[in-house]
């Protein structure tokens, strides 16, 4: 438990960076290229990354487990990740075959040489992307500090090198070359700690099992990936910035909830291969009370603060997404909720299947509503039609697991309800600083300042909440034995 204490300190530290970091950029970014340059640049991003889907081969949550249970016999870990490499470049060979066809398809939405250039740069270097492998072994220090430095090394090169709107195939470049310091660096220690060997290799034993995992990414990253280039497919460039960047904000709170099971799928794994399915029902239980925990008060904050985040984040020009972000208030819990269901619980019983068809329902109705939507409401459709097609998969996912595994505690309806009912003291409170107050930046701080801390002492003081008096008493000992050794 210490060990993963301070793997979630890490990963959350990490987090925390995906969210400070791009509180910095996003306006800047925003201000200087405009929804237009915003639109070109997050259609030519998502393209890439999909394929980049369609290159791992499910490989990421198929090496991230094998890595975890055989990561203390060095001989059977070393041929899984030469396996896995060799898997993983020769389909990354197919797929840039692939994505060369889809380019000359779709090269009226895309129309710039610079943007394509970069796109395959990407694509040819994620061929030796070996991020499962960091993740198996729960190498969480290293993950954040790497990501760390190339994102400040990013953040720095964003506003040397960006200053107008003809500037957005630099800012494109930035995230390209972020991207590639990452897994260049992945590669480095990758051979500093493992003797690879391309001898007596025996790769296609795992197709059997990564063709799951393989149509599980590629349909979890439909929804991901390819909502800006559906948008764009039916709509402009100008929707597609005012989305994307509406989606952007939204993630990047979700992304601090999510990231979690980066660290408790290869744990959970771990433990149930050990036999230990107590302690891991009870981490799984643990989970779903910090979800709704947390995702509650940060759809209710999003909800009501909307106005003064997009004026506060993004330009004049962005005004448009204030509607949004509204639509996509209720995502921190749909989609935490759904990837607790579908990796932590589903993924880490070998019951990958049972998500698969949820996935393949959820996507193709997302696919539709979409089109459709994106083409009636523009930039809002796409709204809709995100949280319509992850509310859908996480009831499908809901009923798996309950039909598979009924004895998990999967919902704690006590916490949901205090949740409830202590962030709705957020109205009032937004309502009067609001009325006090005129400048976004000042409304937006303050209600921050005010909310968090109203909301945990009323669930800690007043609701009496298990997990937060739990998390406190934690806190409360973690800072007495500081202050301990200090003295």
């Amino acid at each position: 438990m210490p060990r993963l204490r301070i793997n979630l300190a890490y990963n959350f530290l990490l987090s925390f960076s995906q969210v400070l970091l791009p509180l910095i950029s996003i306006p800047y970014v925003s201000a200087v290229l405009h929804p237009g340059g915003i639109g070109k640049v997050s259609f030519i991003d998502s393209l890439s990354y999909y394929f980049v889907t369609i290159a791992e081969f499910g490989i990421v949550a198929y090496g991230t487990r094998e890595v975890a249970r055989v990561r203390n016999d060095i001989g059977k870990l070393q041929k899984l990740v030469s396996e896995l490499l060799t898997l993983h470049c020769i389909t990354s060979c197919i797929t840039l075959v692939l994505y060369s066809i889809t380019v000359f398809v779709l090269w009226q939405k895309i129309h710039d040489l610079r943007l394509i250039l970069f796109s395959v740069s990407f694509l040819v270097v994620n061929a030796f992307a070996c991020e499962w492998y960091f993740f198996g072994i729960e190498k969480f220090r290293y993950i954040t500090f790497r990501s760390l430095i190339s994102r400040v090394l990013g953040l720095i090169s964003l506003f040397i090198l960006v200053k107008g709107t003809e500037d957005y195939y630099i800012y494109y470049g930035i995230i390209v070359a972020a991207a590639i310091i990452n897994l260049l660096t992945n590669v480095f220690n990758l051979f500093k700690e493992l003797h690879l060997t391309l001898h007596n290799l025996q790769w296609k034993r795992h197709l059997k099992y990564t063709w799951v995992t393989y149509l599980i990414s590629l349909f979890a990253d439909i929804m991901i990936w390819l909502d800006n280039v559906l948008l764009g497919l039916v709509s402009t460039v100008v929707a597609v910035g005012l989305y994307a960047f509406s989606a952007k904000i939204i993630r990047i709170g979700t992304n601090l909830l999510t990231d979690m099971f980066l660290v408790l799928y290869p744990r959970t794994a771990s433990l149930l291969h050990e036999g230990k399915e107590v302690e891991a029902g009870e981490t799984i239980h643990k989970t779903a009370q910090l979800i709704i925990l947390l995702t509650i008060p940060a759809g209710t904050g999003i909800f009501l603060l909307s106005k003064p985040l997009v004026q506060t984040l993004l330009a004049g020009s962005f005004i448009g997404a204030t509607d949004n972000l509204k639509i996509l208030a209720l995502l921190p819990f749909v989609k935490t909720y759904r990837v607790f269901l579908s990796n932590q619980i589903l993924m880490s019983h070998y019951r990958e299947k049972l998500y698969l068809k949820a996935l393949i329902a959820g996507s193709t109705l997302y696919i539709f509503l979409a089109l459709g939507f994106s083409w009636y409401w523009q930039d809002a459709g796409a709204c809709y039609a995100l949280i319509a097609g992850e509310a859908f998969i996480l009831i499908l996912c809901y009923y798996y697991v309950k039909t598979k595994m009924p004895a998990l505690k999967l919902f704690h309806g006590a916490t949901f309800f205090q949740s409830l009912i202590t962030a709705a003291l957020f109205i009032p409170v937004v309502k009067l600083i609001n009325a006090q107050i005129a400048s976004p930046a000042l409304i937006l701080i303050v209600s921050v300042i005010i909310c968090i801390p109203l909301y945990f002492l009323v669930q800690l003081f007043i609701m009496k909440n298990k997990l937060v008096t739990e998390l406190y008493k934690i806190a409360k000992t973690f800072v007495n034995t500081g202050l301990t050794k200090t003295s």
